[in-house]
């Protein structure tokens, strides 16, 4: 477990995931009423934490600026 933390891909896809998580979770803290609760789209919070994790790998792959 300890050398797959410690691969740069896994550590970005990681730290992309991480990031995407907490800005949802923020938001999702942030409801007014319980039906805003309950109406968080938790479907598009995970693929937003995909998103999180593949472009962190790829950051860590050094294919940041595709210009």
């Amino acid at each position: 477990m300890q050398a797959l933390i410690t691969n740069k891909y896994v550590a970005g896809a990681i730290a992309g995931l991480v990031a995407a998580a907490i800005i949802d979770i923020q938001a999702f803290r942030a409801w007014q009423s319980v039906q805003d609760a309950i109406a968080y789209d938790w479907r598009l919070a995970a693929w937003r934490w995909l998103q999180g994790a593949v472009s962190g790998a790829l950051m860590a792959a050094g294919l940041s600026g595709m210009a």
